[in-house]
């Protein structure tokens, strides 16, 4: 299962608008166990897709994104007992 969540998300990262690729990660974060492979495709999409000053200065906007996001999904699946 994790295998065809990091095919599918690469996939998108390379070939699909951002925003799909940040659902798919969500996705990935609920239904993969310690899915800690979100960071990595958070410094990915940056060191492709970024600019140099970023948001406000900050260059790594989808690395802080995704973290959040693990973090934030790995409290709601314990808290929903799957």
């Amino acid at each position: 299962m994790r295998t065809v969540w990091n095919i599918g998300i690469v996939v998108s990262i390379l070939y699909l608008p951002w925003w799909l690729s940040v659902i798919f990660v969500i996705g990935a974060c609920f239904f993969v166990p310690k899915f800690y492979e979100a960071v990595v495709y958070g410094i990915l999409i940056d060191a492709l897709y970024s600019t140099k000053f970023g948001l406000y200065g900050f260059s790594y906007v989808f690395t802080g994104i995704f973290v959040i996001i693990f973090f934030v999904s790995s409290v709601i699946r314990r808290k929903l007992l799957w």
